[in-house]
Parts: structure tokens; C-alpha cells; sequence
């Protein structure tokens, strides 16, 4: 569905949950559960929401529905996953448009 960088989204054809593998982060939704973390995505801003850690990088922290999980984004990795997230989630449309017919 989508490849950007250390970045992979895909959906199995047999079980239709879609895996999304960052780096050593595997997350595995559903596909109304993908869109719901797709949307909550796309609302975030990175020069509202950033804030500079010790090394002197600004980073956008991101909170789970796991309280004790939060995802990290410098501003490239934040691009790059908003841009994997919306080709994917345009992909996903196309797959449930072509599957109704």
C-alpha cells in the first residue's frame, strides 16, 4: 500500500489487517482501525506540537490508546508517515470501492 523510507504499510488479502512496520515498531490494524489512527494522524502538527529533546531535535510525541506507548517523530519521519499513511488510506478506498462492484 505504501514504502517510504524504514516505512511499510501492507494489507494481507487473506485476513484484511493491515500491517504497518516502522523500523522495529510493527502495529497491526483493522482497516476502520487504520483510518481511525490515519485521521488521528492528520490532525497533529508538527510546528504546534513539537518540542525540542536534550539532543537538540525537535520531535512530536504522539499518545496510543496505551497509555505506556507513545510514538516519536523528528520532522522528516513525521513527513514521511503522514505521506505513507494518506497513500495507504487512498489505496484501502480503492481496494473497498473495487471490492463492492
Amino acid at each position: 500500500m505504501s514504502k517510504k523510507r524504514d516505512l511499510r504499510i501492507v494489507q494481507f488479502d487473506q485476513c484484511n489487517h493491515i500491517a504497518l512496520k516502522y523500523k522495529n515498531l510493527l502495529l497491526n490494524f483493522n482497516p476502520d482501525g487504520f483510518l481511525t489512527f490515519t485521521s488521528s494522524f492528520e490532525k497533529l502538527n508538527f510546528d504546534e506540537r513539537a518540542v525540542l529533546f536534550p539532543d537538540g531535535t525537535s520531535r512530536l510525541v504522539m499518545h496510543t490508546r496505551c497509555q505506556e506507548i507513545q510514538l516519536c517523530f523528528d520532522h522528516s519521519e513525521f513527513q514521511a508517515m503522514s505521506e505513507a499513511l494518506q497513500e495507504a488510506a487512498v489505496m484501502l478506498e480503492v481496494h473497498q470501492i473495487l471490492s463492492y462492484q
